[in-house]
């Protein structure tokens, strides 16, 4: 026979198989190629293939061209050595009327496991011996099918056992839309077995329209979708791709689809743009007094699940303890979502922490857009400048904070989340709660546990600690060495009040490095980096003093007339800084 017509058939005969020879019957083989054989054959008469137990398992009339079902299964009694092989054995019995010989031939292969088959052929005339030749060619020709069988059948044990591998669930359908193939985490993803799912028809599988039968429909491929599959009653969340598939005349055959849990790809997604704490409690420089209270207070924290606010001024390093806290907690292995509301419009805002699906409004991406709540599935949420939120926006918070469901916009499907919130800011939250711009209630359901940063100026010796730490930095980088700072730059640190807290003060170490080349960095580096220190700065942080216009006129003056920092300065909120400069007719 052609070897490209055995290769053809033997590979109608796997796909026939649902693509499992590794779990087929041999018998089944055997009688396969018995069958592919025997038809090749010229010579004419009747031709068996038994098994062991010698029970004839196929049967073939050459005389008829036919096969003989009516043999199957039943025996004939020989007794001979089974330890023989490629032998001639003749035996005399009666069949009817007729006497007849028995011409027996012994195929053993240890391919099959150790398992014996023999072909034998009756006729009437002993000394015929055309028929040994004919169980000879058989057997030559059933021993390169089954050697191609085996080839074929290795490849696909490697093919399958490589796609069980996958964590990827695949699963693959014909043309008509039934299930003719699933790996492993098809089924544990599904959560099913093999018996329900296996050649059923994909459209009774979910009560959602399954991706596959998409396919099937339009025959066109859908890549990285959003998909929900309902099993049982049971929701899972996935992200799929499906694939049309073609034979070489272009005619459709089938569909395929590969799917993964949505967590997973929330991770991938998280990791790709870096949605992640890398800081954690060792990073925190420091041994002031207040700042190893917040460290051990924190830690604590970081062993709940309950909601935290931290309280500072800017720069004190609120986000360095929101990723350690993430990062000494349960949830360390999960995403860390950071983002600052002040720096999305707050029509954006909306989105960027809820989500939204395709077509939810003009310019919506294609596929809709995960929100960061369902980003931060399973780990934190850190929530910066929390203040600046719009009130419309908070009442939204608050209804995700107690049923811990979110709705995206254009979506009418919750979809439960597992987040902890961690929220800063350096507003006055109890007097934006007294002047009706932030929720009372969202105030308490956030501030749960409470964290207050201190200030730089209130930790002492941590200011040389921190610039020390920067200078070792920074000298790596511009690959330079430098031998420290001189008692009378230590001392101008250590009085500077540093309004803009550790960030003010990593800037100036850092421009200090880049303009002088010198070995110590000395009062005269630090005035060309920019530091003053002004007396009225001084001067306003004591209780006793009232803010007056001089003070306002010379805080504005120091700063150059930056409203921002003037209100960092004097400790107010811009608004209430504004207020100010239009009460005393300052505001230009």
């Amino acid at each position: 026979m052609d070897n490209n017509k055995i290769i053809e058939c033997l590979y109608s005969l796997l796909m026939n198989k649902n693509v499992e020879v590794q779990n087929r019957n041999y018998i089944d083989v055997i009688k396969d190629c018995f069958y592919l054989e025997t038809e090749r054959i010229e010579q004419k008469g009747c031709i068996f293939l038994m098994d062991i137990n010698k029970t004839i398992i196929a049967a073939y009339d050459y005389e008829e061209s036919k096969k003989l079902e009516h043999c199957i299964n039943r025996s004939i009694d020989l007794q001979f050595d089974e330890t023989l092989q490629n032998i001639k054995l003749t035996k005399i019995f009666k069949l009817g009327d007729q006497q007849h010989s028995i011409y027996l031939y012994l195929y053993r292969t240890s391919n099959f496991n150790n398992t014996c088959y023999y072909l034998c052929t009756l006729t009437q005339n002993e000394d015929d011996l055309k028929y040994n030749k004919l169980l000879e060619k058989i057997n030559l020709y059933m021993d390169k099918s089954i050697q191609l069988i085996n080839k074929y059948s290795n490849h696909n044990d490697l093919l399958m056992r490589a796609l069980d591998a996958v964590n990827d669930g695949i699963s693959l359908c014909d043309k008509d839309g039934y299930i003719k193939y699933a790996n492993n985490a098809c089924y544990n993803i599904a959560g099913v077995d093999k018996e329900n799912l296996l050649n059923k028809y994909i459209g009774d599988i979910s009560k959602e329209k399954p991706m596959l039968l998409q396919i099937v429909e339009n025959k066109k491929s859908i890549i990285d979708v959003e998909y929900y599959l309902i099993i049982k009653e049971k929701t899972k969340h996935l992200i799929n791709s499906g694939y049309p598939i073609f034979n070489e005349k272009g005619d459709f055959i089938g569909a395929i689809d590969i799917f993964r849990g949505i967590e997973r790809s929330k991770k991938l997604a998280n990791t790709i743009a870096g949605y992640q704490a890398y800081f954690t409690f060792d990073d925190i420089i420091g041994k002031s007094k207040k700042i190893e209270e917040n460290i051990n207070l924190a830690k604590v924290f970081a062993q709940t699940n309950e909601n935290i606010l931290i309280l500072g001024e800017s720069g004190t390093g609120k986000e360095l303890f929101a990723q350690s806290i993430h990062n000494y907690s349960n949830r360390r292995e999960k995403p860390f979502i950071a983002l600052n509301c002040a720096n999305f419009p707050n029509e954006l805002i909306d989105s960027e922490l809820f989500g939204y699906d395709e077509g939810a409004f003009t310019g919506a991406r294609k596929g809709g857009k995960i929100g960061k709540f369902e980003l931060a599935n399973g780990g934190t949420l850190f929530l910066d400048e929390l203040g600046e939120m719009e009130i419309h926006l908070q009442a939204k918070l608050l209804r995700v904070l107690e049923t811990m469901c979110v709705n995206r916009i254009g979506a009418n499907k919750p979809i439960s989340v597992d987040v902890r919130i961690i929220a800063a800011t350096n507003r006055k939250l109890e007097k934006l709660v007294k002047d009706g711009r932030f929720r009372e209630d969202l105030y308490y359901r956030l501030k749960v546990l409470c964290l207050e940063i201190p200030s730089l100026r209130e930790r002492g010796n941590d200011v040389l600690l921190l610039s020390e730490y920067f200078i070792k930095n920074f000298q790596n980088k511009i690959n330079r060495h430098i031998k420290g700072m001189s008692d009378e730059a230590k001392e101008v640190l250590m009085k500077h009040t540093w309004p803009g807290n550790i960030r003010e003060l990593e800037n100036t170490i850092s421009r200090a490095l880049y303009i002088d080349n010198s070995d110590y960095i000395t009062v005269t580096t630090l005035k060309m980096a920019g530091l003053k220190e002004c007396e009225h700065e001084q001067t306003i942080r004591k209780d006793s003093i009232k803010i007056n216009k001089k003070i306002i006129l010379d805080t504005l003056k120091s700063t150059n007339g930056n409203k921002k920092r003037a209100s960092e300065i004097l400790g107010i909120s811009r608004p209430t800084f504004y207020k100010m400069l239009k009460k005393y007719e300052l505001n230009q």
